[in-house]
């Protein structure tokens, strides 16, 4: 018998050390088949998030000036072109209000008005002949043409399908420099805006020393991935590729605006690339090493869960002794309980004095045939639950019968004592009343006996208050009689 139990146990413990050698060999083989191109997409991924932030605080700077210069031609429509002190108003508080360095308000022939609410000619600059078609567009200017600053211009026309007028908002270009931090990666990053065709329209650094002809894409070597860039740009998409000048060598990193079909890119110097996965790489060792650690701990959790699990298995076993002993209908002691309690009691205490009850309700039969079997319920399970509540914990209190009832009191101490506790029991029905909604005062014949003055064991004991009850009866109901007492 003991060798079957040892071969059970063993069996208990070989399953889960089995089970978790497979998982450790698993675990083992993913770790070194995945970590490397695990770091490598970690690295790539940390690039594309920070390059889309920048292109999307970059588009959402330009989309919010756009949508105030929106509003105010809005205004403007709505009035007569003739008031001009009213444009120029809002003219100035557009430029004051947004990352606009500069609004003017234009017609086709070159004839404007700023935000200083001066008269300025854009007769002589090269994008005049841009601004005619009706349409609201953005425009990249190498050159103002009034402050010699590079600038992204928003232009608005004022009217419907035949403007006279145009609104334009200068965005200043070195405002995207601004936007990049300084220390995101290594001193040879590099942050520009550029188009499809690869064209650098604008940047953080001098890239016309690193890039012949300010165009990225004549630093890819195969035509076919510069045709993927582009497909993939014409569909909004951004993505990583490599580019590399006669020197050094990039991963770029482009990201939409959602401008035009301008991007956000940035260049990594491969080396740097490369080192920060060698630092993921050994971050996933010290992981690799929490593992083993993690292994011996889960040991110990096993361990740890077999004790617990005999823990809760003897206070599962607790439980169902408990409501083996446990009485449905009233939740008290049932008889099996409630005699062997009180026996194990006496037999610890066989010198000190106890009081026993028993009690049936009166006339019981008829209220299960006036009132019914389900209120008859109730009544036993009203008076089980207050009569629970009325004594000690430690005393032992349990339904023997359909509608009889015993309570047994421990350590009595004295005679007085015992009266004191008798008009106590009497005293609870007399104010005992039954039922949610219907009211009824049920009353008990209760018979009592004094151990070890009446008996000296258990079913004597029970045989003397159980003729103490029939005397209560004989009484006529409603009464307490105590075991030897005639008055």
């Amino acid at each position: 018998m003991r060798d079957k139990h040892t071969r059970r146990a063993a069996i208990q413990w070989m399953i889960p050390t089995v089970i978790l050698l497979g998982v450790i060999i698993a675990m083992f083989v993913n770790f070194f088949t995945t970590s490397s191109e695990a770091a490598k997409t970690q690295v790539e991924r940390n690039f594309t998030m920070v390059v889309g932030e920048y292109a999307s605080k970059f588009g959402e700077q330009l989309t919010s000036m756009q949508k105030a210069g929106k509003t105010v031609t809005a205004v403007i429509r709505q009035h007569s072109e003739k008031e001009l002190g009213l444009a120029e108003e809002l003219v100035e508080a557009l430029c004051q209000e947004t990352d606009a360095y500069m609004v003017i308000m234009t017609n086709f022939d070159g004839r404007g008005i700023n935000q200083d609410r001066e008269w300025v000619s854009l007769y002589d600059v090269d994008y005049l002949n841009q601004l005619g078609d009706g349409n609201e567009k953005f425009l990249y200017l190498e050159n103002d043409g009034l402050t010699g600053k590079s600038a992204f211009l928003s232009v608005l026309p004022i009217g419907k399908k035949e403007a006279k007028a145009v609104l334009l908002l200068y965005y200043p270009a070195e405002a995207f420099r601004n936007l990049i931090r300084k220390g995101d990666f290594d001193g040879n990053a590099f942050y520009v805006i550029t188009d499809m065709s690869g064209e650098i329209i604008e940047g953080n650094m001098a890239t016309e020393t690193i890039f012949e002809g300010d165009n990225l894409w004549a630093c890819v070597s195969d035509e076919k991935e510069v045709k993927r860039i582009q497909n993939r740009m014409a569909n909004g998409n951004g993505g990583i590729t490599n580019i590399a000048d006669s020197t050094m060598s990039y991963r770029l990193i482009y990201s939409p605006v959602g401008i035009n079909d301008w991007y956000v890119a940035m260049g990594v110097n491969q080396e740097y690339a490369d080192r920060l996965q060698g630092q993921v790489w050994n971050n996933t060792k010290v992981m690799f090493y929490k593992l083993i650690i993690a292994v011996f701990v889960f040991l110990g959790v096993i361990l740890i869960l077999n004790i617990v699990g005999k823990i809760r298995s003897h206070e599962e076993n607790r439980d169902l002794a408990d409501k083996a002993d446990t009485d449905l209908l009233t939740g008290l002691n049932n008889k099996l309980a409630t005699e062997r309690k009180i026996k194990e009691y006496i037999s610890v205490h066989p010198d000190e004095q106890a009081l026993m009850f028993v009690l049936d309700i009166d006339n019981f039969k008829k209220i299960n045939d006036t009132m019914g079997h389900a209120f008859g319920d109730e009544v036993i399970r009203t008076l089980g639950r207050q009569i629970r509540g009325e004594f000690r914990v430690s005393d032992v209190i349990g339904r023997i019968g359909g509608d009889e009832f015993m309570i047994f009191l421990k350590n009595i101490k004295d005679d007085a004592l015992v009266e004191q506790e008798a008009g106590r029991v009497a005293k609870f029905f007399a104010n005992f009343q039954a039922g949610e909604y219907v009211k009824y005062s049920a009353t008990a014949s209760i018979g009592a006996a004094v151990y070890p003055r009446d008996a000296k064991d258990f079913e004597s004991l029970y045989k003397a208050a159980d003729k103490a009850l029939y005397k209560a009866k004989e009484r006529g109901k409603n009464q307490l009689a105590f075991y030897g007492d005639d008055k």
